[in-house]
């Protein structure tokens, strides 16, 4: 499905400012695989996430979906970010998941229900009554009622207590996409994943299976 090929990229290439962030990295993500991507501070995982989020084009290499540039398709890929609150735009659970779709209330209802949210419990709650934990999640809702075929998790877990950590990795685990999760935590990572990718300074140091 995805397919990442000799992927580098370099910020601000060809100026005084310009700075490596990823070198030579190949990576293969089928329909419903399950990655988890850690690293050190600067080792390029933010970089991977948004390109295969395809929120910017790698500056090398090739990055596609079913043979398609990754920043040129629309809806394929979703990415949640650490604060949830910058992706709610509506007062209300039901108006923010609905937002800028043309989805009615079932499939509303169906995407609340995947993230473990009971739509006649919180449809209706409003956003700043929410907890941190249930914020990520009505984002999350607010993705999934778009279909994409690969939902990308830049550090899901930070600032959560173990309660909501619990909840929100159950989620991960039974999502109906593609996943791909960065985050410093390896905790239970084999509840949520099934490999594992390190990068260091920008390059692949380990890619394997979560035993």
């Amino acid at each position: 499905m995805i397919t990442l090929r000799g992927v580098g990229h370099v910020y601000s290439d060809g100026t005084p400012w310009a700075h490596r962030a990823l070198t030579g990295v190949d990576l293969d993500l089928g329909d419903r695989e399950r990655l988890l991507v850690v690293g050190a501070n600067g080792s390029g995982k933010s970089t991977l996430a948004w390109i295969l989020a395809g929120l910017i084009a790698p500056t090398e290499g090739t990055a596609t979906i079913t043979g398609q540039p990754l920043a040129d398709t629309r809806g394929v890929a979703a990415i949640s970010f650490q604060h949830a609150r910058l992706q709610l735009f509506r007062p209300t659970v039901g108006d923010d998941v609905h937002f800028g779709t043309s989805a009615g209330r079932s499939e509303v209802d169906a995407a609340l229900s995947t993230v473990g949210l009971d739509p006649p419990t919180f449809r209706d709650r409003r956003i700043d009554e929410l907890s941190g934990g249930e914020q990520r999640r009505v984002a999350l809702a607010g993705m999934l009622v778009r279909s994409p075929r690969l939902v990308v998790f830049d550090e899901p877990f930070a600032g959560l207590d173990h309660p909501s950590r619990q909840l929100l990795i159950d989620v991960i685990a039974q999502l109906p996409t593609a996943t791909v999760v960065v985050s410093h935590d390896y905790e239970d990572a084999g509840r949520f994943a099934e490999r594992i990718l390190e990068l260091e300074g920008g390059r692949l140091a380990r890619h394997e299976e979560i035993a």
